[in-house]
């Protein structure tokens, strides 16, 4: 696991692509999106750090979750109900679309004409409430394409090479397959390392037209 220079354990850092929005007949040269996601494991010293990031390596949206705190305007943040998940985004102008309503645990938003969902499943969500959760995701991101679904799921699969699958894993992936989401997950590189050992629960989807337009 990478970690930023100074930080204690506290973010996680999973995915910095640029990423190329759907483009039209029209728009021989649609630019591109640099995307971090991180988290923050509710750490001060590690949002601070965030935010240096950003500025450094040009960051566009930013999907994070288990943040410090939400961060008030002139910030552009957009949070769940419950500040453990959110997406920041710079400059502001690039939000087309954002929930009316907060929900618990994810939130989403239209930048650039890519629909980002940004979402925490606590280990203390029970089965049938991560259940729950995956149904108000895909409903929220129903017809919404292409997107990207990214955050800390704290799911076990074989499918990004965690050694044992569980039901959490399983549900996950039957959710997103009903998006037709495809992991970008690659390697064996743990996203949490911690007293107990490792394991791989950051992870990050996108539509199956959008996957192959995005490099890391």
């Amino acid at each position: 696991m990478r970690f930023l220079p100074g930080a204690r354990r506290c973010p996680r850092p999973r995915v910095d692509k640029p990423v190329l929005p759907p483009g039209t007949e029209d728009q021989s040269s649609p630019p591109m999106m640099r995307i971090l996601q991180l988290n923050l494991n509710h750490c001060k010293a590690a949002q601070d750090l965030l935010s240096h990031t950003i500025l450094e390596q040009r960051i566009n949206v930013a999907v994070v979750c288990d943040q410090y705190k939400n961060l008030d305007p002139p910030y552009t943040w957009l949070a769940d109900s419950n500040s453990q998940a959110a997406i920041w985004v710079q400059g502001g102008g690039g939000v087309q679309e954002c929930p009316a309503r907060a929900r618990p645990f994810f939130t989403w938003a239209q930048i650039n004409g890519i629909y980002f969902f940004s979402v925490y499943a606590p280990p203390r969500l029970a089965d049938v409430e991560f259940s729950a959760l995956l149904t108000n995701i895909i409903e929220e991101a129903w017809n919404k394409k292409p997107l990207i679904v990214a955050g800390d799921f704290n799911a076990w699969s074989t499918e990004w090479l965690c050694r044992v699958t569980r039901q959490r894993g399983t549900a996950l992936l039957d959710a997103l397959a009903t998006l037709e989401a495809a992991l970008l997950n690659t390697g064996d590189t743990p996203t949490f390392t911690g007293a107990l050992g490792y394991s791989v629960i950051d992870l990050t989807f996108a539509s199956d037209t959008l996957a192959p337009r995005i490099t890391s």
